[in-house]
């Protein structure tokens, strides 16, 4: 049986917001009483114009006025806040940094609906604009990594896919509205996070000074050359090293590199060349992000050994996901703490090497900087089909090392048929822990879950996929 819903999506970035309409076709692939539903056609409906992101004069998010936007978009879509099943609302870039946040996230998730709601950090927001972008997909089809730069007004995040699994992720102060100009060509604003590379190229690019077209060129160059080293392997300068956010990377050649966010619309336009000859030209929406654009242009079409590809999609990148729930049963031999239920729009840290424990940390490693130390995730995995005990012991032993510093609850979704051993062992080993160890449950990167209370030893879950992230 089949069954068509509607799905919004709403990304609310440093220097622009839009909104996606989805239209997406569930069919019952269950052959049992349990449903298992799937997603069989997905497709974009409508899509917004790109908003500037409304801030107040101190620099907080316009909250009311993000509301009006949002309400618009629907008006104009004719779609009624009742016709909408699901969806995601995501904060990315700077504007997840200010501090009424959180506020625009649940204002914004009551207004349109009970949706996913994530504060996308910058590794996060790194491997959702992957996934947008299609360079996730792209990795499937060619051998080696494949590296994506979703460059927005703040920050510019990279993710690594290989075979359309994520191997990496960072992000960079490195933006179109980093440094921004008035109508008559005068810096109005300079990111503090600049001004040590701008005083090590010993640039005068100063607040209150007009701008001089080759010195902001002379910049935007050399944060073109840090992306371009980055693809290259080679070792950054210390201050270039200071545009990491969080963290660095290991030096790494990458042969395929794709570009997504606002500033990906001008470097894919070559047609804009003819538009930088003065600093009008430039200053076409009061920032270097189409001058940083060129500059990445240039930079990457010189390089024989590097391919750029083209990205499925450029400024929309983030806001093509949007939540699908999907309604899932762990049956009765699993270990469920009903104390900590209900759980809801929990993200999943998927790990696929888990057959040595040295693999296990390194990827979790990884993969934790996805999310906020403090944040409550899932950790989810396949597992043998019959696992031996000694094997059921070790993997229960390193799960209870790596988590032994965070929250309350040790949440773990397995797909085979053991959560009963594996939860009795973490019961052992992690004594701090609520454990909830949930079984026969596929849940995938990027995928988040709510859990309710048990039933009779039945555990009703919602794994709600991102639908576009492939």
């Amino acid at each position: 049986m089949e069954q068509v819903i509607l799905s919004a999506g709403i990304d609310l970035g440093t220097t622009t917001s839009q909104v996606i309409f989805s239209r997406i076709k569930l069919e019952n692939i269950s052959y049992t009483a349990v449903p298992e539903i799937r997603i069989k056609e997905k497709e974009i409906i409508y899509k917004s114009k790109i908003y500037f992101t409304p801030m107040m004069e101190d620099n907080r998010i316009d909250i009311p006025a993000l509301i009006s936007i949002l309400q618009k978009e629907y008006h104009l879509a004719g779609i009624k806040r009742q016709d909408i099943s699901t969806g995601a609302v995501i904060i990315t870039g700077e504007t997840s940094r200010k501090e009424n946040a959180r506020q625009a996230l649940q204002g914004l998730s009551a207004e349109a609906g009970d949706f996913v709601v994530a504060e996308a950090g910058p590794d996060l927001e790194s491997v959702l604009a992957g996934f947008g972008s299609g360079a996730a997909a792209a990795s499937r089809v060619w051998e080696g990594a494949v590296i994506n730069f979703d460059i927005g007004g703040g920050t510019t995040n990279a993710a690594v896919f290989s075979n359309e699994e994520i191997q990496d992720s960072f992000a960079l102060d490195i933006g179109g509205r980093l440094v921004r100009l008035d109508e008559n060509g005068k810096i109005t604003y300079i990111s503090d996070r600049l001004m040590p590379l701008i005083k090590e190229l010993s640039l005068p690019i100063e607040i209150g000074v007009k701008a001089e077209l080759d010195k902001l060129k002379q910049l935007t160059d050399a944060l073109a050359m840090v992306l371009l080293h980055i693809c290259q392997g080679h070792e950054l300068t210390a201050v270039e090293e200071k545009l990491f956010i969080n963290h660095g990377i290991e030096n790494r050649k990458y042969k395929r590199v794709m570009f997504s966010g606002g500033v990906a619309e001008c470097i894919y336009d070559s047609s804009l060349d003819g538009d930088y000859v003065d600093i009008h030209g430039v200053n076409k929406y009061g920032d270097i992000g189409p001058l940083l654009g060129e500059s990445i242009r240039q930079m990457f079409s010189q390089e024989d050994e590097i391919i750029v590809l083209e990205p499925r999609e450029k400024i929309r990148a983030t806001v093509i996901g949007a939540g699908s729930y999907s309604v899932r049963i762990s049956g009765s031999t699993v270990i469920m703490d009903d104390g900590c239920v209900p759980l809801k729009n929990i993200p999943v840290l998927r790990l696929h090497h888990t057959e040595q424990e040295h693999e296990i940390q390194e990827e979790y490693k990884i993969k934790r900087r996805l999310y906020p130390q403090t944040q409550q995730i899932a950790i989810s995995f396949a597992g043998k089909r019959a696992p031996e005990y000694s094997a059921v012991k070790a993997v229960a032993k390193v799960l209870a090392d790596i988590t032994r510093n965070e929250g309350d609850i040790l949440l773990v979704i397995v797909e085979q048929d053991f959560a009963k051993a594996l939860g009795m062992l973490l019961r052992q080993f992690a004594r701090q822990h609520h454990i909830i160890c949930l079984d026969r449950i596929h849940a995938a990167e990027g995928d988040y879950v709510d859990v309710g209370k048990s039933v009779s030893g039945i555990v009703p879950v919602a794994v709600k996929t991102l639908i576009f992230k492939s």
